[in-house]
């Protein structure tokens, strides 16, 4: 995601420093926060020098801020709904895990209202960066259990494509679904996925044999 301005917040404390050496610039910066568990983001110059600026922010501070800015959405949809965030251990994605009565409110056809609540929710977390910050939001485990159909589904495609060598399109996903199955299917030794269509919201994907290696 591009550089954008971000809007101060003062219950951040942000560090930052300039460098060649990133492990370096994030030991200064951790020993500036005392040691804190930080995010980072990092900005290269443009110059092709090297140089880079990287930014950190306290992790603890950072989940405070999302569950500021995600619990009025969130309670859009259920007033009694419960969230709870939290981070890899790496601290580069974080995630608003929801609690609902109301799961299916959240989610909506193929997950698109869960998409839209991750999207504004994201947007309204990152203008308070210089860069985007990488969230996921998800309710009641519907996007692991949504991925684990969607390997399953594949999968069986997969089968049925060794059997016929006949291309299988993939109807229905939302973009970042045709990504995650474009991104499933990159090392398969001889099939391929394609998408067709006019508009990004309407493309259907399709899984095929490679044309380079058909009879």
């Amino acid at each position: 995601m591009s550089e954008q301005h971000a809007i101060p917040d003062e219950s951040l404390t942000g560090f930052s420093a300039t460098g060649t050496d990133l492990e370096a610039l994030r030991d200064q910066l951790r020993e500036q926060a005392g040691g804190a568990e930080l995010y980072y983001q990092e900005d290269p110059a443009e110059d092709g020098s090297g140089t880079v600026t990287v930014h950190a922010w306290p992790r603890t501070q950072v989940m405070d801020l999302i569950y500021r800015l995600a619990f009025p959405v969130v309670r859009i949809f259920d007033n009694r709904a419960q969230l709870k965030i939290k981070s890899n251990r790496a601290v580069t994605d974080f995630f608003v895990m929801i609690n609902s009565r109301r799961s299916g409110q959240f989610i909506g056809q193929h997950g698109r209202t869960l998409d839209a609540v991750e999207t504004l929710i994201g947007h309204s977390v990152s203008r308070r960066f210089p860069r985007w910050v990488n969230l996921t939001v998800d309710i009641d485990n519907y996007r692991r259990k949504r991925q684990s159909f969607l390997e399953n589904m594949v999968t069986k495609i997969i089968r049925d494509i060794e059997y016929d060598h006949k291309e299988r399109p993939v109807p229905g996903l939302l973009p970042k679904e045709r990504r995650f199955v474009h991104h499933f299917l990159t090392d398969h030794p001889y099939l391929t996925t394609e998408s067709r269509g006019d508009t990004r919201d309407t493309r259907t994907l399709f899984i095929l044999p490679r044309s380079d290696i058909q009879e």
